[in-house]
């Protein structure tokens, strides 16, 4: 048995791995013994595993079946849909007839007070100073 590191874990799962390979050659050549005693030929699973599997052709006609069919079924979705959302508007009208959750907060007497006066600050200008603007 080689000496190894005990602290280094990529050392140690190496002759994990190598421990393991061992093992699995020694299942394989005691599955080649057995089933040579009972006449049957071992197949590694690797060749059967690689194989493609192939997929079925379908004709024209049913690509054009099966296309008619999924289009159908689309359009029902799709007709189902704007029928559900025609009648929602209708539904939610009827509910919401009271005031909004959270409505604008509206000016107090005070500042609509102040408010006006601000706007009442500057005066118009008066029809004597107009005239003398218009003399100069």
């Amino acid at each position: 048995m080689p000496k190894t590191k005990k602290d280094d874990p990529a050392e140690l799962i190496r002759l994990a791995i190598t421990g393991l390979d061992d093992q699995i050659a020694e299942l394989r050549a005691m599955h080649t013994q057995l089933s040579s005693m009972i006449g049957r030929p071992f197949a590694s699973p690797a060749v059967n595993a690689a194989a493609p599997k192939r997929r079925r052709k379908l004709s024209a006609e049913a690509r054009e079946k099966l296309s008619a069919a999924a289009k159908a079924r689309w359009a029902k979705e799709r007709k189902a849909k704007a029928a559900a959302l025609k009648a929602k508007p209708a539904t939610e009208k009827a509910k919401s007839k009271g005031k909004p959750a959270k409505t604008r907060p509206t000016l107090s007497k005070k500042k609509k007070s102040s408010a006006k006066k601000a706007g009442a600050k500057p005066s118009p200008p008066s029809k004597g100073n107009e005239a003398g603007k218009a003399s100069k």
